[in-house]
């Protein structure tokens, strides 16, 4: 059951993020945003580095660092899925994982001859903030999720019991 409803919450939120940044891509190529709240529009813009544009100018570096990292989470959500250990934690970084991968099939299917070197769609603009995508709140979510679940387990856990948390 927790093996289905991992791959459910992966490719839900693969598709989810790659589907919003394809009608991003569409609606916005023209140039325009759409205002939502203050401070707040849809706008397209394109991020060759990661967050923030961090690593723009080292692109497939960046790339290859993420797949490594996106990797071994996907390591460690396997091995926790076999151990049956922490399942509340395995969705959550699910979650982040369905977002990295979104933003690396971007860096793959964007890229300009040299191998993922594509730049990440990103089209949700807060105006103090920064311009992200549905991958990115995916991953910022899930691992504060992440984080949030860890603490509640140890809070709940008796003293000198954390082998169940990983």
């Amino acid at each position: 059951m927790l093996a289905a409803a991992v791959v459910l919450v992966f490719v839900a939120g693969l598709a989810a993020d790659q589907l919003s940044k394809s009608v991003g891509a569409t609606e916005l190529a023209d140039g325009a945003a759409i205002p939502l709240l203050p401070t707040v529009s849809l706008r397209l813009a394109f991020n060759p580095g990661v967050a923030f544009g961090l690593g723009a100018d080292l692109g497939p570096v960046v790339a290859v660092l993420i797949l490594v990292i996106l990797l071994a989470l996907s390591f460690w959500i396997c091995r926790n899925l076999v151990r049956g250990t922490a399942r509340p934690r395995i969705l959550v970084l699910v979650a982040v994982a369905a977002g990295g991968s979104g933003n690396m099939y971007d860096r793959i299917t964007r890229a300009d001859g040299t191998p993922m070197s594509g730049s990440v769609v990103d089209f949700i603009a807060v105006d103090w903030f920064a311009v992200f995508n549905v991958g990115d709140i995916l991953a910022v979510v899930g691992i504060l999720a992440w984080v949030a679940t860890g603490l509640m387990m140890r809070r709940e856990l008796p003293k000198g019991d954390s082998e169940h948390v990983r």
